[in-house]
């Protein structure tokens, strides 16, 4: 932490680092043939970051042709409470 100013961590590139394992071959199982996506990550930068990195090894598995991003939906949240959950999934919006 003392070799980088905090505030340029605001402005830095994102790097994706491939990831084999058994959260991606998980993920890809449970898409095969889905109809729908929704994704519920943490509304911060990592949380919107792994949302696309899902959407990449994933999407092209779900179920139907033509445009599959119309079929994806994004929960926004901010606590995980009953409540807060119901308010996100009848607001969903897209990614």
């Amino acid at each position: 932490w003392d070799t980088v100013d905090p505030a340029e961590l605001f402005h830095a590139p994102v790097v994706k680092k491939p990831c084999k394992g058994s959260v991606v071959k998980h993920l890809q199982e449970i898409t095969k043939g889905a109809d729908f996506m929704v994704l519920w990550m943490d509304c911060d930068r990592e949380g919107e970051n792994i949302n696309f990195e899902v959407l990449d090894c994933c999407m092209h598995l779900m179920a139907g042709s033509g445009s599959k991003f119309d079929r994806v939906y994004r929960a926004h949240f901010s606590a995980i409470n009953p409540s807060d959950i119901m308010k996100a999934y009848n607001a969903l919006g897209k990614p």
